[in-house]
This record gives structure tokens, sequence and C-alpha cells, in this order.
């Protein structure tokens, strides 16, 4: 995938989160949120400990030197980090529902999926044992 596809999805994920968190309505706080909320700042905080945050990189780009981390939460999952930001941005929505919102947690999703896909596929290119691992995780929860 061209680079330039790659900030443009980074670009559109940082807008939309940023439309779902200033649009929300703290003083509506709703307890449903919350553990939406926390959840996905455990799972980011975690995956990122088990990464370095050094090999940090929100493009859907392979870093030099890059390795395959199977372990911690990504010996369950393939993506935390994705599934953090869905987490959050589920729980903005719980605080302050509309259906405006709904269709930016909704556009936030397919751009996060775009992201996940170009990922896959660099992945299984440049890591040989990204099928296997692939085989005995799941995408970005337990379930799905």
């Amino acid at each position: 995938m061209k680079k330039d596809y790659g900030l443009f999805l980074v670009a559109w994920q940082l807008i939309l989160l940023i439309l779902l968190a200033a649009t929300t309505k703290w003083h509506d706080f709703h307890l449903l949120a919350l553990p939406l909320l926390i959840s996905s700042l455990l799972l980011a905080g975690w995956a990122v400990k088990v990464m370095r945050l050094g090999h940090f990189n929100i493009r859907p780009t392979i870093k030099s030197g890059a390795l395959l981390i199977t372990h911690g939460p990504y010996r369950y999952i393939r993506h935390p980090m994705y599934a953090s930001l869905l987490l959050a941005g589920l729980g903005l929505l719980l605080i302050t529902f509309s259906w405006l919102r709904l269709v930016i947690f909704f556009a936030l999703w397919l751009v996060l999926y775009g992201k996940l896909r170009i990922e896959e596929k660099l992945l299984a290119d440049h890591f040989p044992d990204y099928a296997s691992y692939r085989k005995h995780t799941r995408m970005l929860f337990p379930w799905w």
C-alpha cells in the first residue's frame, strides 16, 4: 500500500476520535461507559508495554528491525491497539448517544478496519510465521 494512503487513514482516525471526544457531554456520564473506557486504557497500556514504546507505530507500516510480538495481549488478539480504540469510541458513544455520533463511530470502525487489513497483508508478507500466528489468534477481540 502507498505510504500516503496509510497517512490518510491515520489522519481520519484522529479526526474521528477527536470528533467523538469533543462532542461528548461529559456531565451526562453513563456508568455503562466506564468499563469500556477503563478496559480500553488497560488494553492499550498493556499492548504498549509489551511492544516497548519505541516500537509503537500508528501508521500501517512495518518499521525497520520490527519483531513479531506474540505475547501479552498479542497472545490472544492480533490488534489490541485497534481494539482499544474501538472500546474507547464505544464508551464515548454510550455517554452521549446520537445518530450522528453513531455514524462517526461506524466511520472510525471502517477506518480502523482499513488500517488493519493493510497491516495484516504487510505482516503476512514480512513475517514467515504470521500465517501460523494468525490461525491461533483472533483479530480484535477474543470472540472475533
